[in-house]
């Protein structure tokens, strides 16, 4: 077996292997939803690594994402909570306490990159719902149940400028981002509900009145703001010949948002290339931390191929698996660029349920 052959199936042993993940917002769908890299991105996210600043071409690139990321069956299982049969209802919320949360992303912005700096304005908006359920009280107790669905409006407007530098194979960089964050939180119950201002529940029934029309992932009331800051750091290097290994570290500056305690989140990765057109890439978060919009510990994991069909023509395949408290979900993304030093149209796109993700990037030169 030669040397890369077996670091080659080393890599796949790893990818196989990592097990935690958490969700970034693939703007530019330059990220590991769409199939790509955080530490070896392509110098687009502002969320990426700020080492890879100088991977695009100078000039103005603009982004639009849209759509949802959920744990397993999600969606379907609050479908199950409408149910007014008290069998059916205790059933969805035992699978519900496995596979609690889901996110509705829409995200847009505008980066500028020169040489190997990057600057620009990014405005990302979620909404999202985390269960915390009671299986004390099921069956003839369900009336009595208080199970919560703790849902979140979150939006946060950023601006960013970073730069790197790269020498003898080795490149490093920063990232400031400053960002205005707003917030708003409905918590309604199972059978209880605690807020007037919210539609009542529905007589008679047991289930999350807010399951119906997808309420809580409609919410759009922020009644919190505030601003911060937060730095971040990276490097590649190049260890041999086809070789790479790479680091970043995000929020540096550890923060508390309302009930969100954002420390630094360290992630790994490493990259070899396949042939003359072909790389693979696994990477994984070091730590778990807490990330917004929800105040539970995340960790995620992902390992890509990159293929350069032709000089104009990139494909990108990944699959990442998240871990957001004690629930896991595994995603696969993909995306489709056409690149030349004057044009980038990017397509991104990930398999979900209900609201698949998906993505644009365009360079407007």
């Amino acid at each position: 077996m030669t040397p890369r052959n077996l670091l080659s199936r080393t890599a796949l042993a790893l990818c196989a292997a990592m097990l935690p993940l958490a969700a970034q917002t693939p703007l530019f769908n330059d990220g590991t939803a769409f199939g790509g890299s955080k530490v070896f991105s392509e110098g687009l996210n502002p969320l990426g690594n700020p080492a890879r600043f100088d991977r695009s071409p100078s000039g103005w690139y603009l982004s639009y994402v849209d759509g949802d990321q959920r744990a397993k069956d999600n969606a379907s299982i609050l479908e199950d909570t409408l149910s007014t049969d008290a069998a059916t209802t205790g059933a969805a919320l035992k699978r519900l306490a496995e596979n609690p949360w889901a996110i509705r992303i829409r995200a847009y912005g505008i980066t500028g990159v020169k040489d190997s700096a990057s600057f620009g304005y990014t405005r990302e908006e979620y909404r999202s719902e985390y269960a915390h359920v009671d299986l004390a009280n099921l069956g003839a107790n369900l009336p009595l149940n208080q199970s919560q669905l703790d849902g979140r409006r979150v939006v946060v407007d950023r601006v960013h400028f970073g730069g790197g530098a790269l020498a003898s194979g080795t490149a490093a960089g920063f990232n400031v981002r400053l960002e205005r964050w707003s917030m708003g939180v409905v918590a309604p119950y199972l059978a209880v509900n605690p807020d007037s201002t919210l539609p009542p529940p529905v007589p008679g029934a047991f289930p999350f009145p807010y399951s119906a029309n997808d309420y809580v992932m409609r919410f759009s009331t922020t009644t919190a703001r505030t601003l911060t800051y937060a730095l971040d750091a990276g490097f590649t290097t190049e260890l041999a010949e086809g070789l790479r290994v790479g680091a970043m570290v995000d929020q540096i500056n550890a923060k508390r948002l309302w009930d969100v305690n954002m420390k630094p989140r360290i992630r790994a990765s490493l990259q070899i290339d396949l042939g003359p057109s072909t790389q693979l890439t696994a990477e994984t978060d070091l730590n778990a931390v807490q990330r917004m919009p929800f105040p539970v510990n995340q960790k995620s994991s992902a390992a890509s191929l990159r293929y350069q069909v032709s000089q104009a023509v990139v494909f990108l395949l990944g699959a990442e698996r998240r871990k957001i408290e004690d629930s896991s979900t595994t995603v696969a993304g993909v995306t489709l660029q056409l690149r030349t030093p004057s044009l980038l149209v990017s397509f991104g796109f990930q398999a979900g349920q209900d609201r698949p993700l998906k993505g644009l990037a365009l360079m407007v030169n």
